[in-house]
């Protein structure tokens, strides 16, 4: 790859991670969820227009008709299905008394469709730039010019605002375990993610994601022993 290359993904990925962020301060965690869900749609549009299976677009209707037998194949099916299943995992239509008024969920809703659209741009503009091309040591060292310019941005940001008592900062009372633990965690995620558009499609990969969902849910009820509504069981059987 070429070094000007991670500088530009790395601005889809904190433009798509800070509207997703944003968008939990207007919208409940569930709701939110139940909305990025959609980003297997997106990836599929995406994908059957940018990344044409078999032959090249010919110069006449061949778009259209691409995008037709995507929307009715077996991977529109899982899109549709994984969608489904999110929905009822998340049960977004359980409004609490509390909630949200109806501008902030407007906002909150564009949004997490505008972190899900660009999650789904990232994906599928990764697979159009390097192909099946990438072996493991490159999607690692992609990863580090990543960091390395992540690191450079955000942390003379965070400087800035701790300099002019903007931010301000206890280090004593920072959970360093939670960071570290965290951060190790998103690395090899990050690591999968990347490797995995090197071997497969966004949808496939976009699809593989989603499946977290439902694992924590089993976290949260074997663990934290929550309540398992019969439909978020309907849920995790669809996905």
């Amino acid at each position: 790859f070429q070094a000007s290359q991670p500088p530009r993904f790395l601005f889809i990925a904190l433009t798509t991670n800070f509207s997703y962020i944003a968008a939990l301060h207007y919208l409940p965690a569930s709701l939110n969820t139940a909305i990025f869900s959609s980003n297997p749609v997106f990836t599929l549009l995406l994908q059957s227009l940018f990344l044409p299976e078999g032959r090249p677009f010919g110069p006449a209707g061949d778009v259209s008709s691409q995008v037709c037998s995507s929307l009715w194949s077996g991977k529109a099916l899982s899109v549709t299905l994984s969608v489904v299943g999110v929905l009822l995992i998340t049960e977004p239509w359980h409004d609490s008394g509390d909630g949200p008024t109806r501008s902030s969920r407007i906002l909150g809703a564009a949004l997490s469709l505008f972190a899900a659209l660009g999650t789904s741009i990232y994906q599928v503009y990764f697979k159009r730039t390097f192909g099946d091309q990438m072996k493991p040591e490159e999607v690692g060292l992609f990863l580090a010019h990543m960091g390395g310019w992540a690191s450079i941005l955000l942390g003379s940001g965070l400087a800035f605002m701790l300099s002019r008592g903007i931010y301000l900062l206890k280090l004593s009372e920072v959970p360093w375990a939670m960071v570290f633990s965290s951060s190790l965690s998103s690395a090899l995620f990050n690591f999968l993610i990347k490797f995995g558009l090197s071997r497969e499609t966004p949808v496939t990969t976009s699809l593989g994601t989603q499946i977290g969902i439902p694992l924590n849910l089993l976290v949260d009820v074997l663990i934290v022993h929550s309540h398992f509504h019969w439909c978020q069981a309907a849920g995790v059987l669809t996905m």
